[in-house]
């Protein structure tokens, strides 16, 4: 019995550390790693139809096409469009099972492998569960690991995980911010002159 469990020990931990990539953090995530160049997954995404983040405009999305991976339904690749144009900085997959039961199961593998999650992100109800991981290496580089269960409706119900590059997206929001373009811009903004035409009626 203590053979067995030393063996059972011994894969954890070398499956525990072999997640972590050369730089001191997980950078793959079902064959995508952050940091590369989009257009290695041409075949899995469709590029030709990637649009601007509306709420985050130095970075373009584009959707995984269906079908292109085993029990995933969906999902997105964004990559930067300003300091380092196609280059990947989020990871997000949606699976086509959708009960708690495969939540848990990778909740349980992700405690096993990078230990408790640094907080949690769903709602106190637990119509939505999300637990964030957050690594970083000597290089004081930052990756987010989150893994979500929904069933509320507005945020499309189902397991999700999304992988993001924090580091890579700040450096694109930085680059952004520095056009000197968007700097006038941000400056001539019109105010909200009647909060009327924003009450419904």
């Amino acid at each position: 019995m203590m053979k067995v469990r030393m063996v059972v020990l011994f894969l954890v931990l070398f499956f525990a550390t072999s997640v972590f990539a050369a730089d001191g953090f997980p950078k793959s995530l079902a064959g995508f790693t952050l940091g590369a160049d989009v257009k290695e997954y041409a075949n899995l995404c469709d590029l030709d139809k990637a649009i601007p983040v509306s709420d985050d405009p130095f970075l373009t999305e584009a959707l995984l096409k269906g079908e292109s991976m085993a029990g995933v339904r969906g999902g997105s690749l964004t990559f930067g469009n300003c300091k380092a144009p196609g280059k990947l900085v989020r990871i997000k997959l949606k699976f086509y099972e959708m009960d708690q039961e495969l939540f848990d199961k990778l909740h349980s593998k992700y405690l096993t492998l990078f230990g408790k999650p640094d907080r949690y992100l769903g709602d106190a109800f637990k119509n939505v569960i999300a637990w964030e991981w957050l690594f970083k290496n000597d290089k004081n580089e930052e990756i987010s690991l989150v893994l979500m269960w929904s069933r509320d409706q507005d945020i499309r119900p189902g397991v999700s995980i999304k992988m993001t590059q924090k580091t890579l997206m700040d450096e694109e929001y930085q680059c952004y911010m520095s056009k000197s373009d968007r700097a006038g811009r941000k400056q001539h903004r019109t105010k909200i002159r009647s909060l009327d035409a924003y009450v419904p009626r």
